[in-house]
């Protein structure tokens, strides 16, 4: 394995990041003072960032995108999340969504690419959310539809979706084989949401989706019935490598600010830099952050490459969470007060970092299957 950068992500890498500094590094105040960002600043992000080709990018070339692989997609995750303002460049399709028929594709598939919807999917519920095979809302056949009851709970964006990528029971008594997938259009009679549940999290409200007696047309079952984990599983495989990414645009801008704060920041005569309990935060901090590259890179790697993934993934999670708590912690320890200020992004960062290591399956699931794979052989 080469990670050596090709000219063109050494491009792409310095293009990111001088948007990022441009654009949304002068955001930051306001977003950290409220805690989100003006939708109407978002939507202008959205136009300069298409503008400058910034555009469908993990889409392949002959559905009109970009065609750049997951390796790729990793270095342009990691440049975003160096501001917390969790943005992220538009047009870019759910892997699930490639399943997509020729008449979901016209509906659902070329719209997102378009800008013109947005989806959300939805796994977790109120009592199941790691546990796929528990899952207890169902849809249930009826004519030429699908009934469909239950409930899903903490689905990000789901205010701002068009449609639903929404996974249900078809066969209870077959468990997580009994798992189909259908695309739910928000606006369906059934469909309500609640209202935001208030988290820790900046720009982090998601909503309870409830589903009673709502009829989904028998086309928009996505995949084959009763084989919608294979769909998740592939969907969750690709999230947790983005996600992996993005903790090291976390990792690497808090240590940026906190190698250069411990230079500026002086007690009793010295420098902060000069304390060694300064220095080994620093080191360790560095040590995490490449290692953990290392491990989203391979992920990457072997994705693109269609060889076996998944382990690598839930590897690459892992590491990159646990890694960007913990250098967002030492970050905001080396900063004292000013670091659990709104002042500064250190403080948002850190509850970023601790959403994601639940988000996609928690620290402990992913151990249980790192260990799962090693004990199978």
């Amino acid at each position: 394995m080469d990670f050596s950068f090709t000219d063109e992500q050494k491009m792409i890498r310095d293009s990111v990041r001088e948007f990022v500094e441009r654009e949304l590094f002068p955001l930051e105040k306001e977003f950290l003072l409220n805690g989100r960002l003006d939708p109407e600043k978002r939507k202008t992000l959205d136009k300069k960032a298409r503008d400058q080709g910034f555009w469908a990018l993990n889409v392949p070339e002959e559905y009109g995108g970009a065609g750049l692989p997951e390796l790729t997609m990793c270095i342009i995750g990691e440049q975003l999340y160096r501001s917390p303002l969790m943005y992220k460049f538009g047009g870019e399709v759910e892997p699930c969504l490639y399943l997509c028929n020729e008449q979901q594709k016209e509906k659902y598939f070329y719209p997102i690419i378009r800008g013109e919807k947005k989806s959300c999917y939805a796994f977790t519920e109120p009592n199941t959310g790691s546990d796929f095979a528990a899952i207890t809302t169902r849809a249930v056949k009826k004519g030429d539809k699908f009934v469909i009851n239950g409930a899903k709970t903490f689905i990000t964006h789901a205010n701002r979706a068009d449609f639903i990528i929404l996974f249900v029971t078809t066969d209870p008594g077959k468990g997580a084989k009994g798992i189909s997938c259908f695309l739910v259009d928000k606006d369906t009679p059934g469909v309500t949401l609640s209202e935001p549940i208030k988290t820790m999290g900046d720009d982090y409200e998601p909503y309870t989706i409830f589903f009673d007696n709502c009829e989904v047309p028998e086309e928009n079952l996505l995949g084959e019935l009763n084989n919608a984990f294979k769909v998740a599983d592939y969907q969750l495989t690709h999230g947790r490598i983005a996600i992996s990414s993005w903790m090291l645009g976390i990792g690497q801008r808090c240590l940026e600010m906190a190698t250069q704060y411990s230079k500026e920041r002086s007690t009793f005569g010295k420098p902060l830099s000069e304390r060694q309990a300064i220095q080994w935060m620093l080191a360790d901090s560095q040590v995490e952050l490449m290692s953990a590259r290392m491990m989203v890179y391979q992920a990457a790697w072997l994705y693109d490459r269609k060889e076996p993934s998944r382990t690598e993934a839930f590897v690459a999670k892992l590491s990159s969470t646990e890694m960007a708590q913990n250098v967002s912690d030492r970050a905001l320890q080396i900063y004292g007060g000013l670091g659990y200020t709104r002042e500064v992004p250190i403080q948002s960062f850190y509850r970023l970092a601790r959403l994601f290591r639940i988000g996609h399956g928690t620290s402990e699931i992913h151990r249980m299957m790192i260990a799962r794979a090693l004990l199978k052989g």
